[in-house]
């Protein structure tokens, strides 16, 4: 779901018109409806006013939940999950957590091929 998408189901969960939601934000209601159009982006204030007046973060707005981003990206949401936390490791913490990603895929690799060599 795109960031239109989502700020106009959002809009329209929150039961209020284009008009409402531009007066609440301070922009002129053609600018709310530019946004759900996907015409235009928001301003960064703009957006911030618009994730307050939606009861929502700006980060839902632009990037939707992790489902979603997980799926658009084509990953499980238990990848993107153990990621979260993996970002969470201070430096050495993530560098050790990349070479051992980096020697499961080698090996994952490495047994593709013999499989396609084998037969």
């Amino acid at each position: 779901m795109s960031f239109s998408n989502r700020m106009q189901s959002l809009r329209k969960q929150k039961g209020l018109s284009q008009k409402q939601l531009a007066d609440k934000v301070g922009v002129h209601f053609t600018q709310v409806s530019r946004y759900e159009r996907g015409d235009f982006k928001p301003s960064t204030d703009a957006l911030t006013k618009l994730a307050k007046a939606l009861d929502t973060s700006v980060d839902f707005l632009m990037n939707g939940t992790s489902n979603e981003i997980a799926k658009e990206a084509g990953l499980d949401k238990e990848i993107i999950s153990r990621f979260k936390i993996i970002q969470a490791f201070d430096t050495m913490g993530k560098k050790t957590a990349l070479y051992l990603l980096d020697a499961i895929i080698a090996k994952s690799q490495l047994d593709n091929m013999y499989k396609q060599t084998a037969h």
